[in-house]
């Protein structure tokens, strides 16, 4: 173990003065409004860009991701992923099932410019910069939109009236060392971002419970979060957690959210008028406090231990791989077709799970990636191992510490107990 840890230190002196030498990384600040129209299902807003040019190069075009439109199309790299995985469900969906982004109008500067689809990526477009932004420069790109969110084919999507908005809005591509990497949004297969802070104030009816990246800034919404906590502790004392409950009508009347986050390089939002909502906190061994919270509106038995399993994943990864960088950790049970759940910083989307060992595990796994998608954040595209994989040993190694049971990698694999030990 200890020449392991030699050979490691040693190739680190060795290939960090490589890695300095052409290493730099693009910021991008996010500023973005939007209403919901949960009547119509469409999210409207406004998105401001600032976009500050690291690089050594001059910039004369940039490229943006426009993930919803993955669901625009049935020609789409998603939707022609979606039939080779054997799924036909979104190549046969109805029009009104489908989704995508319009109503945009691009700005640089407050000046119009030139932009057009790239290729045949309806989720990717090219903007042609009337001026090139030269190195240490910044520029503020800016859109209106319009999202018709659709069904829930894959991570983004709604269920009646509960919305999952994960790849909602536009994002420039990552341009590293390599250059531009334009990738159309896929069901299997990650998101390279860059990274920066985000401002997001988000308007809907008041009965929502949302749960989302970043801090929270109202006080008022923090008080109507904490009085569903207590509802959600005396529905549990009384045994009357029910697993399935109706939409209720929406509050006519709206409300103005807004969440600040720093250092990330994405943001989802999680919204559903059923929600119970659980609280907790743990602290890490540097004294941070980082409060957990859990909402769900389906498998309620399950989710009742919900906030214990988060505080003791945090903990664990805290202690093992680094401390917790981010304020708060926040587990939603929502609609998912694309796996047992999904991550985002500070969030994870979950699954029904079938057992309360099962959710803990993905409740895990998906907090774990916090760390590897979430803080590295390398290029999943093409080293999915240094996220999914990693992340993996460590997700086995909390397996193995709090459940005593066949945990080994070949039990996991479903081989026979005898070959597995």
């Amino acid at each position: 173990m200890n020449r392991l840890v030699s050979m490691v230190v040693l190739l680190c002196l060795f290939i960090k003065p490589l890695i300095s030498q052409d290493y730099f990384q693009q910021e991008v600040n996010y500023d973005i409004e939007a209403t919901l129209d949960d009547e119509n299902h469409v999210l409207r807003g406004y998105i401001d860009m600032e976009y500050t040019n690291n690089s050594p190069d001059e910039l004369k075009e940039i490229y943006i991701h426009l993930w919803p439109n993955a669901y625009r199309t049935r020609k789409s790299a998603f939707a022609q992923q979606q039939v080779r995985m054997g799924s036909t469900r979104f190549h046969f969906a109805t029009n009104d099932q489908l989704g995508g982004l319009k109503d945009l109008d691009f700005l640089v500067n407050d000046e119009s410019v030139e932009w057009d689809y790239w290729q045949k990526n309806r989720d990717i477009i090219l903007l042609k910069l009337k001026k090139g932004l030269q190195p240490g420069a910044k520029m503020t790109i800016s859109t209106p939109f319009a999202l018709k969110i659709p069904d829930s084919f894959s991570r983004l999507g709604h269920v009646g009236q509960s919305y999952q908005m994960t790849q909602w809005y536009p994002k420039p591509a990552v341009y590293d060392k390599d250059g531009w990497h334009p990738m159309p949004y896929l069901d299997m297969g990650e998101f390279y971002s860059e990274f920066g802070n985000f401002d997001v104030k988000l308007t809907l009816p008041k009965n929502y419970v949302v749960g989302a990246t970043g801090v929270l800034q109202n006080e008022r919404e923090k008080a109507f979060l904490e009085t569903k906590v207590q509802e959600t502790l005396d529905y549990i004392k009384g045994d009357s957690l029910k697993n399935v409950r109706a939409f209720p009508a929406s509050s006519e009347e709206t409300k103005t959210i807004q969440y600040k986050a720093e250092n990330v390089h994405d943001f989802a939002w999680f919204a559903d008028k059923r929600f119970y909502v659980m609280k907790g906190a743990v602290e890490l061994s540097n004294g941070d406090k980082v409060d957990t919270w859990a909402m769900f509106s389906e498998g309620t038995k399950l989710w009742k231990e919900a906030v214990n399993y988060l505080n003791r994943s945090v903990k664990f990864y805290s202690d093992n791989v680094g401390n917790y960088p981010w304020p708060h950790a926040t587990a939603v049970q929502s609609a998912l077709s694309a796996g047992a759940g999904m991550e985002y910083p500070m969030i994870t989307v979950i699954g029904r799970g079938g057992t309360a060992e099962a959710l803990d595990e993905v409740i895990t796994h998906e907090v774990g990636h916090n760390w590897f998608y979430g803080i590295l954040a390398s290029n999943e595209r093409t080293n999915a191992w240094m996220d999914e994989g990693i992340n993996s040993f460590y997700e086995k190694r909390y397996m193995d510490t709090y459940y005593k049971n066949d945990r080994n990698l070949l039990g996991m694999a479903g081989l026979p107990s005898s070959l597995a030990k």
